[in-house]
């Protein structure tokens, strides 16, 4: 995935001074311009996942978007194309993951959400089952920050020890025994730590000295099980303040501003250079924040590179972008926390995790994150796992979502290809092979069609009315959806 053949991705832990967990405190509010009222905003902190995105409101509510294979902790599997609140409140940090995500809470409690094949969700359990509701890891308290790997955990307590659990097929728990762990297990051997980061069979540490460690998978492509590489120590340490790493690199903030990286396989690109030997990204000054492959500078632009083979790294400035905080990054994905609370997205978008609510496959130029449409059924608000889309100058509501909240039964016939909507005095029928709708037997003419989005099924708003005799109308003012059913 991304712009490598294997999944990678870089996850952020630090706070304050440290490039770590995007943080910006305190958050003044913001006052909405001409527009500005359907954007995300008051936003202090926020991390990217593989497929999913992840921000923190100035009164510590978490909001989530994207999804994919996993669960953004909203009581549902389904990707989100804008955000939706999860299921936790008073959370100063997360950290995405691959399949789960990492909440840490102002009481030093850690919390966990999705896919725990591995047990990196550190609730003592072993299940293909995905965890759609957030459960507290066990015998963890006085933490400081949190980073999801691919299928592991760390944690770093405020006494500065480092804790793991979850996978550990290539020794990413800091041990050579490829025995996954269940439940949180101290690292031995690190002690005054400052900052941890987590990615693909990898993770690292950076202690108060300055010094970066980092153990995992040594090389992962061709080795089954990996080979492990045991704690090491990353060449030119003793200046670093901040550190990012995923799979096959790391990258590092030093004290002076400038910002090294490091290959940590032999196979990763430029192969001449060995790994654990930084090497610094020119034409980067006065960093405030990093991810695996952006920073930001003091005077708030942002900035990309990428490694080539016989080139080394390539710079360039983002455009558009100038009052920067901090970035975060998955390897096909960006965010951009502004030091107004807003957000800024680019990057794949095949299951929304832009967070900009369409459905283009791709964005390839920085944009404002979006707030979700709201919903309102007989006055009531409706928390939908799924949000509205506007498509087309359209809206566009899940048919699961409002159906059911209204009373009805949806199925799915796999012999026709068609969502099956029953009530008491209708038969509702979609048919996604013909694009036909039928109430009670009879086609329903409209120039809208139902559109299908990861297996879930979109009408136009107008449809409801015309199916369900209900009144619906697009309220501007109010960014939301009101329906009538009385």
């Amino acid at each position: 995935m991304g712009k490598k053949s294997i999944r990678q991705f870089a996850q952020t832990t630090v706070a304050g001074v440290l490039a770590g967990f995007i943080l910006l405190q305190p958050v003044a509010a913001v006052h909405a311009a001409q527009g500005d009222d359907k954007l995300l905003t008051e936003v202090s902190s926020l991390d990217a996942g593989q497929q999913s995105a992840y921000a923190i409101q100035a009164d510590g509510s978490a909001w989530a978007w994207g999804g994919g294979t996993g669960s953004i902790g909203n009581g549902a599997t389904t990707p989100a194309y804008t955000p939706v609140r999860m299921q936790l409140d008073q959370v100063q940090q997360i950290s995405g993951g691959y399949r789960h995500s990492l909440q840490l809470k102002t009481d030093g409690t850690v919390w966990a959400v999705g896919g725990n094949e591995h047990g990196q969700l550190g609730d003592g359990k072993v299940t293909a089952a995905i965890t759609t509701r957030p459960v507290q890891v066990q015998g963890l308290a006085d933490v400081r920050s949190v980073a999801a790997g691919d299928n592991h955990s760390l944690a770093l307590l405020k006494d500065g020890s480092v804790w793991g659990w979850g996978g550990n097929d290539a020794g990413q728990l800091g041990d050579s025994s490829r025995v996954h762990a269940l439940q949180p297990v101290q690292i031995k051997g690190l002690t005054g730590i400052k900052a941890i980061s987590a990615g693909n069979l990898i993770s690292a540490v950076l202690d108060s000295e300055g010094e970066v460690t980092v153990f995992g998978a040594e090389q992962s492509q061709g080795k089954v099980p990996p080979a492990i590489r045991k704690p090491s120590v990353v060449e030119g340490n003793g200046t670093y303040t901040a550190l990012e790493v995923d799979q096959l690199y790391g990258a590092a903030l030093r004290a002076d501003g400038t910002v090294w990286v490091w290959k940590n396989q032999a196979m990763a690109e430029p192969y001449a250079l060995k790994p654990l030997v930084p090497y610094e990204v020119k034409g980067l000054k006065d960093v405030v924040s990093i991810s695996i492959d952006a920073a930001v500078q003091a005077d708030g632009t942002v900035w990309q590179w990428e490694t080539q083979w016989q080139d080394g790294l390539r710079l360039k400035q983002v455009a558009g972008i100038t009052n920067a905080a901090a970035v975060s990054s998955s390897g096909r994905n960006h965010y951009v926390l502004l030091k107004d609370g807003y957000v800024m997205s680019w990057g794949a978008n095949e299951y929304g995790q832009t967070g900009l609510g369409v459905l283009d496959f791709e964005i390839t130029e920085p944009q404002r994150v979006k707030k979700s449409i709201s919903v309102f059924i007989d006055g009531q608000e409706k928390g939908l796992a799924m949000p509205p889309l506007l498509l087309k100058s359209s809206t566009y509501v899940p048919l699961r979502g409002v159906f059911e909240q209204m009373g009805l039964k949806l199925d799915w016939d796999v012999k026709t290809r068609s969502v099956r909507v029953n009530g008491p005095q209708v038969k509702i029928v979609l048919n996604s092979v013909t694009g036909v709708t039928t109430l009670n037997g009879v086609a329903v003419p409209t120039q809208e069609k139902a559109v299908f989005v990861n297996q879930s099924v979109y009408v136009p708003l107008r449809l409801i009315s015309e199916l369900l005799g209900a009144e619906v109308r697009w309220d501007a003012a109010a960014y939301a959806v009101r329906i009538d059913s009385k």
